[in-house]
């Protein structure tokens, strides 16, 4: 063991050679300390690195030997705590007013989503677009036929109030094209899409018919005609009629009736209006001349 000859200070520990206290070269202790030594009390100097503990007075003890505890002292609450915790407490009251806030700003944008988007859907369940029916014959003489058909057709369901149809100029401009259902569905946002041909043999008129889906591309409904020119009237009416049913609209008394009604009872009278409009929509001036022609022989 060793000793500081400065502060008293016994080292157990041999290795040591300065005073962990005050630094004074240690001097050999280990003679002075017999086997049968009772414990060392080590010197009362602190440590460099340790804090000096401060002990509360106390009262003095009384005749009876018992000693009282002096007053506890209640130690101030540090100024620097008490405002941590005011900066860290939470605002409930802002808290409250945006999270309110959050819940009307998402429920009004969830109202406003549902609110357009049943509307948009609304429109297009109810809407067709009937496209030219396409002249299969080979001969250009009798296109005034195919146009003419789905002209009359764009006409009479415009009639119905419940029903959106695209216009004509918007529908001929997929004249002539191989067009996708889906993707005129698509462009003009309809439900449904007509669409078919026409081919004339002789006096005979055949016509094909095909009501798609336009979301899923599946056919809804299809039939072919068969009849003679001079039935040109009545095919239109038919597949009007048919159409309204697929789609299950439900027909006023008025609304029947704009379906039935003819213009003409005279077919090849018909026939004459279905060629003048045919040069008329040309939009040239030798159109214009063949449609006041044919329109002459209608009268």
């Amino acid at each position: 063991m060793k000793r500081c000859p400065a502060c008293k200070r016994v080292e157990p520990d041999d290795a040591l050679v300065f005073c962990r206290a005050d630094g004074t070269a240690l001097v050999n202790e280990s003679g002075s300390v017999g086997a049968n030594a009772g414990t060392v009390r080590l010197g009362s100097s602190p440590a460099a690195s340790e804090v000096e503990t401060s002990v509360l007075p106390q009262h003095a003890t009384d005749a009876g030997g018992s000693r009282t505890t002096g007053p506890t002292t209640v130690l101030d609450r540090q100024p620097v705590i008490g405002r941590t915790r005011e900066l860290n407490k939470p605002n409930r009251r802002r808290v409250w007013v945006l999270s309110v806030g959050a819940i009307v700003v998402i429920t009004l944008a969830a109202s406003a989503y549902l609110y357009l988007s049943r509307g948009k859907n609304t429109a297009a369940k109810n809407s067709i677009a009937v496209l030219p029916l396409v002249n299969t014959s080979n001969d250009p003489n009798t296109e005034y036929l195919s146009d003419g058909i789905s002209e009359t057709l764009i006409n009479s369901l415009t009639e119905l109030q419940q029903l959106r149809v695209i216009a004509r100029s918007t529908a001929f401009r997929y004249k002539g094209k191989d067009v996708d259902p889906q993707q005129v569905g698509r462009e003009l946002n309809v439900q449904t899409v007509l669409m078919g041909g026409v081919r004339q043999l002789g006096d005979t008129l055949n016509i094909q018919v095909d009501l798609v889906d336009a979301a899923t591309g599946a056919q809804l409904w299809g039939t072919e005609y068969e009849r003679k020119l001079s039935d040109v009237l009545s095919i239109k009416q038919t597949i009007a009629r048919e159409v309204t049913d697929k789609l299950r609209l439900k027909l006023s008394g008025d609304d029947q009736q704009r379906l039935t009604k003819r213009d003409t009872t005279n077919s090849e009278a018909y026939q004459f209006y279905l060629r003048g409009r045919f040069y008329w929509n040309k939009r040239t001036a030798e159109g214009l001349k063949k449609a006041i022609e044919q329109f002459q022989q209608v009268l």
